[in-house]
C-alpha cells in the first residue's frame, strides 16, 4: 500500500470542509513514512484551495491513530545516526505543518488515538470525540519518548499535566481529556457526524484571512514574552483593521447582513 493509498479524501463543498481519513484499519491506521508524506503532501495542496475552509482529520477502522509504525522504528534501530534524523524530521516537519495549518483543523476521533496519533490531535485547532475515543502518550512504556509531542503539549495543557501524561504513559477516556484540555467536545457515535457538520459550518462563516492571522499569532506568542506579545499584538490589531476582510465584515455587520468573504 502506497502512502496515498493509505489516506483518503473527501471534499464537502458546501461546508468548504475537505476530510482526510487515515487508511490502514490493519495497522490502526499507525503513522508509517508513506502515510507521514502524504499527508504532508495533502496538506501543501490544500493550504492554497479558496473553497477549503477547514481540514477534517479522522481514522478508518476501529481506531484514528495508533501511533508511530513500529515496526518501521525498529528496522531504523540497525541503521545509522543519519538516516534517523532524516526520518525523525520528517515527522517533526509534518507536526510543525499540521500545528501551523493557516486553516482550522479538526481532528474527529474515535476509539484509540495514542502517542503520535494523539500527538496528531494535539496539533489539530479542535478535537471532537465520541465516547470510546481514548488517548495517552505511552512511548515510556517501550522505552521510547514523546519528544516532539513535549513541546506542543506543555503550552496547551500545563507542565504538571504534560509531565503526567508522558511519565506515566497512562491511557485516559474522552471525558478526561477533555477536562484537561486535550479534547473540546464529547458526544455519543450517533451525534459524531452532525457535530462535525456544524463545527464546519460555524468555522464557514468566519473570515479565512482573520483565522490565519489568529493562527500564525498564536504561533509566533508561544516564544515570546508578554510585554513583547503585547507590543506586536497591537501592531497586529492595527494591520487588520485596514484589511479587505474586516472592511466588510463591518460594513456587513452594520447593514445587518452577512458577511460575503472572497
Amino acid at each position: 500500500m502506497s502512502g496515498y493509498d493509505a489516506i483518503k479524501l473527501e471534499r464537502n463543498d458546501a461546508l468548504g470542509a475537505v476530510t482526510i481519513r487515515l487508511n490502514r484499519p490493519d495497522k490502526r491506521n499507525a503513522l508509517s513514512a508513506e502515510i507521514v508524506d502524504a499527508l504532508s503532501g495533502e496538506l501543501d495542496s490544500l493550504r492554497h484551495d479558496p473553497g477549503v475552509r477547514c481540514v477534517i482529520l479522522r481514522g478508518n477502522g476501529a481506531a484514528f491513530c495508533a501511533g508511530a509504525d513500529l515496526s518501521e522504528i525498529r528496522a531504523l534501530q540497525a541503521a545509522g545516526i543519519q538516516q534517523n534524523q532524516a526520518d525523525s524530521h520528517r515527522l517533526r516537519d509534518f507536526f510543525v505543518k499540521l500545528y501551523t495549518f493557516p486553516k482550522p483543523t479538526v481532528a474527529a476521533v474515535h476509539g484509540p488515538a495514542l502517542a503520535g496519533g494523539c500527538g496528531m490531535a494535539t496539533c489539530c485547532d479542535f478535537v471532537v470525540a465520541t465516547r470510546d475515543a481514548t488517548f495517552g502518550y505511552p512511548e515510556v512504556r517501550i522505552g521510547f519518548i514523546p519528544a516532539f509531542v513535549m513541546v506542543l503539549l506543555t503550552h496547551q495543557v500545563g507542565e504538571r499535566a504534560a509531565r503526567d501524561l508522558c511519565l506515566t504513559g497512562r491511557t485516559l477516556d474522552a471525558d478526561e481529556a477533555r477536562r484537561l484540555g486535550l479534547v473540546n467536545q464529547v458526544v455519543v457515535a450517533a451525534d459524531f457526524e452532525s457535530a462535525l457538520e456544524k463545527l464546519a459550518a460555524d468555522l464557514r462563516r468566519n473570515a479565512p484571512q482573520a483565522m490565519a492571522t489568529v493562527k500564525r499569532m498564536f504561533w509566533r506568542l508561544h516564544g515570546t514574552s508578554m510585554e513583547d506579545g503585547l507590543v506586536w499584538a497591537a501592531d497586529m490589531n492595527a494591520m487588520a483593521r485596514s484589511t479587505d476582510e474586516c472592511r466588510e465584515g463591518i460594513a456587513a455587520f452594520l447593514e445587518k447582513r452577512k458577511p460575503n468573504w472572497t
